[in-house]
């Protein structure tokens, strides 16, 4: 039995081979370097405070950890030591390493992680975790069942994974946040510029944006290029208009008049979708509620935005003007309250359904309450 600091581990080898050599019989390892995000494996469950007698097994009380330099994603258990492990990032990295003349599989592991979510609506299916890496556009699947990167990585078509590309994605476009849909069939990814881009786990493939313009994340003038919800009403009546006979000496008049009207209108709607949105600004938290119909997004803009689900259209009341800019974001559907950390040490209590802020937390003077530092993370 033997140990070492620099390895974090408690190793047991057996020597039963027939030159008296020894191999490695079991282990139990940790991470090498601090970890920078943790969480339960299902926090929205509500199984967390139940006993043994309630039913609960040991895979409720499993906690995923990463984020550290060792850029490992690792699984631990409160109740059962032995369902600790380290999640796999792919098959043969050692092997491939030394091809390579790689001093360690370790510069072959993805980058730390900034942030994750999970699901466990589909997890019988496919991946129910979602991380997010520092500096880096693509998002990536796993499956704790497999204990692995099994899934696809979400990126948008133009956007090119392998590590030798040329051109790799702008720096606009990499991920700062994650959550996943309450069915468990969509992933949501903010970035730095300020999109929210939508995937579906299961295939990989790109869903749309919030705001709906920016689907490639590599135009500088998407909102020229702003596409309206279909409506069968307005469509209609669009026809309509163009079938009408004019009682007019000229319909070249008409044509015209009803061009600048379109024109005034489609400007003020870019205005107004200017307003509501994140643009220029990264976004520091989304939650999505239980019955996918309205997407939450907070960012460093200090803007609260409420967006359709399904239209990724933004409410016609958002966005709201935080205090000061958001830094996390946190969620929990059985209240439908939504904890959000600023940069100013504070915390807003925002209330879903009634579209309001219920109470601020550390703000007004002499409050001995209040943080002397940044918000790491927070939780109902």
């Amino acid at each position: 039995l033997s140990t070492g600091t620099a390895s974090n581990s408690i190793q047991m080898h057996v020597f039963d081979n027939p030159d008296h050599t020894g191999r490695l019989l079991r282990q139990r390892s940790g991470h090498t370097s601090p970890p920078t995000c943790i969480s339960y494996k299902y926090p929205s469950n509500g199984l967390l405070l139940q006993s043994a007698m309630d039913g609960t097994d040991a895979a409720t009380c499993q906690i995923y950890s990463g984020g550290g330099k060792d850029r490992t994603l690792r699984v631990f258990s409160s109740a059962r030591s032995v369902l600790d492990k380290e999640l796999s990032q792919g098959k043969g990295l050692e092997k491939k390493a030394k091809q390579l003349g790689l001093a360690s599989k370790d510069e072959l592991l993805l980058p730390p992680i900034i942030g994750m979510a999970t699901a466990e609506a589909r997890k019988r299916d496919w991946g129910d975790l979602v991380t997010v890496h520092r500096n880096s556009a693509f998002a990536y699947v796993w499956n704790s069942q497999t204990g692995s990167q099994s899934g696809p990585i979400l990126r948008q078509n133009s956007w090119n994974v392998s590590a030798m590309a040329q051109k790799k994605p702008p720096e606009k476009v990499h991920a700062t946040c994650v959550t996943i849909s309450s069915c468990g069939n969509f992933c949501l990814v903010g970035t730095k510029g300020g999109t929210i881009y939508k995937y579906n786990i299961q295939s990989g493939i790109p869903r749309g944006s919030y705001p709906r313009n920016d689907e490639n994340g590599d135009d500088e003038n998407a909102l020229s290029k702003q596409r309206l919800v279909g409506n069968v009403t307005r469509t209609i009546k669009k026809l309509e208009k163009q079938a009408a006979v004019s009682n007019r000496t000229s319909d070249m008049d008409k044509v015209e008049q009803d061009v600048a009207q379109d024109a005034r209108i489609q400007e003020i709607r870019k205005k107004k979708l200017l307003l509501a949105s994140h643009t220029g600004a990264a976004v520091k938290g989304l939650a999505v509620d239980s019955l996918n119909k309205t997407l939450m997004s907070v960012g460093s803009d200090g803007k609260l935005i409420l967006w359709s689900f399904v239209n990724h259209v933004p409410h016609k009341k958002s966005p709201y003007q935080l205090p000061s800019p958001a830094t996390k974001l946190c969620r929990v559907s059985d209240s439908d309250l939504a904890a959000i950390a600023m940069e100013d040490y504070t915390v807003v209590l925002f209330d879903c359904s009634a579209l309001s802020t219920v109470r601020r937390f550390g703000a007004g003077k002499g409050s001995g309450a209040a943080h002397a530092g940044p918000i790491t993370d927070l939780g109902f």
